[in-house]
């Protein structure tokens, strides 16, 4: 199941992870050349070939039976991110500290819609280059905001506060995960981040290979907690606790 694969050069694969009882909902992904997408694409399916892992790669099935597998899966995203081949950037969204009214809207699914504005406008669309076209990969979700408007709304920030003014962002659109190899990596290493900023991987009740996993991509990312933002000379593997204000 390879995947998605724009003209634009670069491409931004996102999702979301913590949605409906967690604390912290974390809105991440990966950015990646389009022209690496075939060799992104092989890499994945050498893992699964040989570690016969034939299914959806995704966070909710990382069970005790298959964690070294997963293992597997993380120990090659990030030879792959320390190599610059992949990057990753989250936003942090905390429900209990967060002024809704600074956001402007009390609609969970606009809020959710507003995180990824402020994701792809600060850490992707002014970060890259951009002179010959981005693209937007969404997991596929139901939502009020359509993505157009969402494309729109990123575009005229950029020309407006960014003196960027030729809209970047040529395309935004949405996929099944499940029909592409770069959004189930990404669900994978996003929910272990999710799960670290929620302290998952310290109770005792979550699940043994999720716990280690989690902790796993922790000590990995190069960060030592996912409870300060990144330093911003940090680009391969960025975390932004969101306050409702400017960037991270």
């Amino acid at each position: 199941m390879p995947g998605f694969c724009p003209p634009q050069d670069y491409v931004f694969f996102a999702d979301e992870a913590g949605i409906s009882n967690d604390r912290f909902t974390v809105v991440g992904g990966v950015c990646v050349r389009s022209a690496i997408i075939p060799f992104l694409h092989a890499n994945i399916e050498a893992f699964r070939v040989k570690h016969n892992m034939r299914a959806e790669l995704k966070w909710s099935k990382v069970s005790n039976q298959k964690s070294s597998e997963y293992t597997a899966l993380a120990e090659l995203f990030f030879a792959l991110n320390n190599s610059n081949h992949i990057h990753f950037h989250a936003l942090v969204f905390d429900s209990h500290k967060v002024d809704f009214s600074r956001i402007g809207e009390r609609d969970h699914d606009k809020v959710l819609s507003r995180l990824y504005y402020q994701l792809l406008v600060h850490k992707f669309a002014k970060l890259y280059p951009n002179d010959v076209g981005m693209c937007v990969c969404l997991d596929h979700r139901n939502s009020s905001t359509p993505l157009e408007d969402l494309r729109r709304m990123i575009n005229a920030t950029l020309a407006r506060d960014h003196a960027i003014p030729h809209n970047p962002v040529k395309q935004l659109v949405s996929q099944d995960s499940c029909d592409d190899d770069i959004l189930q990596l990404n669900d994978v290493i996003l929910g272990a981040v999710c799960a670290a900023r929620n302290s998952k991987h310290l109770l005792v009740e979550t699940r043994a290979a999720k716990r280690d996993l989690a902790q796993f991509v922790l000590e990995k990312s190069g960060l030592r907690s996912f409870e300060n933002n990144s330093p911003r000379s940090v680009h391969r593997f960025t975390v932004w606790n969101f306050n409702g204000g400017g960037r991270g």
